[in-house]
C-alpha cells in the first residue's frame, strides 16, 4: 500500500512542475502510471474520461481521483491539496509583487522563455496521449471534429454530448477491462467515514464563508461566484476564464480588465490549474485571508463532486456503453489539448528565441530530462536572454 507521505510528496512535486492545463494530465500519468505503476494506463485514462465529464478543474479532480484509489478519502484529500499548494504559494508571492510594485517587468522577462517551454510540454503530452488514445479511425474522427468545435468556441457542454453520441452512434469500442494495480486499493461502496469527513469539511468551510459574510462582504460575494463557477464550468480553462470574468469584471467590477488579464497570464505561466488565479483575486480584496479563501471557494466544488461519485465509478465503468462514451470523451480531450498547442503557440512564438526554447525543452523532454531541472534553467534563461532584449 502507497504511504500517505509519499503520495502527499510526490503530488506535491507535480503541482510544482506541472505547466499546460491539458500537459498537467501528462504529469500525472508520468508520475503514477509509468514511473510508480501505481494504476494501470487504462485505469488512468478512465479515471481521466470520468474526470473530463464533470465540471470544476479537471486536473484537481484527476490528482483526486488518483489519491482516492490509492489510499481512499485521505489520499484523495492530501493528493488535492498537495497538488494545488505550489501554485498557491507562487500566485500569493506574485500577487504581492503586482499589488504592490504594479511592474511585471522581472515577471513577463521570466515568463516569457517559461511559455515556450510550456509549448513543449503540451506537445509532448499530446504526442503521448494521442498514441494511447486514438487506437482506431473513429476514435481520431472525434478528435479531429472535437478540435474543430473547440477552434471553433463552441461550448465545451455541447461538444462532449456531440462526442458521446458520435461514440455511440460509431459503436467506437471501449477500452479493454485490466486487472488492478498492485497499489490501487480495492474498490469499496460509499463508506460512511467518507461521509463524515466530507461533512466535517463542508462545515468548516462554511463557518470561513460566515467569517467572510460577517467581516468582508465583497469577499464573501467573490467566493460565492468562484464557488459558481468550481462547481458549474465544465471543462475548465477557457471556460472557468469567461465565467470568472463576467463576475468580477463586468458585474462587480473587483478588478479592472486589465488587473484580470495580468491575473490569468500569471495563472497561465505558473504550475498549476488555470482556476488558481483565484488567488489572485481574492488578494486584491483582502491580501493573504482572502487569497486563501478564495482558492478554497474555487476548488472546494470539484473536490466534493468527484469523491461523492468516484464510489459508484467502478460499476459504471464495467458497462460497454459506459465505456464507448468514455471513448468519445477521451477524443474530446485530444482534441482539447490540440486547440491548447495552437493557442498556446500563437501566443509564445513571438521571435526565434522562443522558438528556440520550445525546441531545446522538446529535447530536453525527448532525453527524459527531469522537469524540475528544465525549469530551473529556462527560468535563468529566460531572465538572461528576454531580459536583455525588453
Amino acid at each position: 500500500m502507497v504511504s500517505l507521505g509519499l503520495l502527499f510528496r510526490q503530488f506535491l512535486k507535480i503541482g510544482a512542475t506541472a505547466y499546460g492545463g491539458p500537459a498537467i494530465a501528462g504529469e500525472i500519468k508520468k508520475a503514477v502510471v509509468q514511473e510508480r505503476r501505481w494504476l494501470t494506463e487504462e485505469e488512468f485514462l478512465q479515471g481521466l474520461a470520468f474526470c473530463q465529464m464533470l465540471p470544476g478543474a479537471t486536473w484537481v479532480m484527476l490528482s483526486t481521483y488518483a489519491g482516492y484509489r490509492l489510499r481512499g478519502i485521505r489520499g484523495a484529500f492530501l493528493c488535492a491539496v498537495a497538488f494545488v499548494t505550489p501554485a498557491f504559494l507562487l500566485i500569493l508571492v506574485l500577487s504581492f509583487i503586482y499589488f504592490r510594485w504594479g511592474d511585471l517587468w522581472l515577471v513577463q522577462s521570466l515568463f516569457k522563455g517559461l511559455g515556450a517551454i510550456v509549448v513543449a510540454l503540451v506537445f509532448n503530452a499530446f504526442l503521448t496521449f494521442s498514441r494511447s488514445i486514438l487506437t482506431g479511425w473513429k476514435v481520431v474522427l472525434i478528435a479531429a471534429l472535437s478540435f474543430a468545435a473547440f477552434l471553433l468556441r463552441w461550448n465545451i457542454a455541447v461538444v462532449f454530448l456531440l462526442a458521446a453520441l458520435l461514440a455511440l452512434l460509431l459503436r467506437v469500442p471501449g477500452g479493454k477491462t485490466q486487472p488492478e494495480p498492485a497499489g490501487a486499493a480495492p474498490e469499496k461502496g460509499r463508506d460512511w467515514t467518507d461521509l463524515l469527513f466530507l461533512g466535517g469539511l463542508a462545515a468548516g468551510i462554511g463557518f470561513l464563508f460566515s467569517l467572510a459574510y460577517l467581516f468582508h462582504k465583497p469577499l464573501f460575494h467573490l467566493c460565492l461566484s468562484l464557488f459558481k463557477v468550481g462547481a458549474l464550468a465544465f471543462g475548465g480553462g477557457f471556460t472557468v476564464i469567461a465565467l470568472i470574468q463576467y463576475d468580477v469584471v463586468e458585474k462587480f467590477r473587483w478588478v479592472t480588465t486589465k488587473e484580470f488579464l495580468d491575473g490569468i497570464a500569471m495563472g497561465q505561466v505558473t504550475p498549476g490549474p488555470v482556476m488558481i488565479t483565484a488567488t489572485f483575486l481574492g488578494y486584491k480584496l483582502a491580501h493573504g485571508w482572502g487569497a486563501f479563501l478564495a482558492t478554497v471557494a474555487g476548488f472546494a466544488p470539484p473536490f466534493f463532486i468527484i469523491n461523492l461519485l468516484i464510489p459508484y465509478h467502478g460499476h459504471l465503468k464495467r458497462l460497454p456503453l459506459f465505456r464507448t462514451v468514455e471513448r468519445g470523451i477521451l477524443g474530446t480531450f485530444i482534441g482539447m489539448l490540440g486547440l491548447v498547442l495552437f493557442d498556446f503557440g500563437r501566443a509564445a512564438f513571438v521571435d526565434v528565441p522562443s522558438v528556440l526554447f520550445a525546441a531545446g525543452a522538446f529535447l530536453a523532454l525527448l532525453k527524459k530530462v527531469d522537469l524540475a531541472y528544465l525549469l530551473a534553467a529556462g527560468a535563468v534563461l529566460s531572465i538572461w536572454v528576454f531580459g536583455s532584449l525588453m
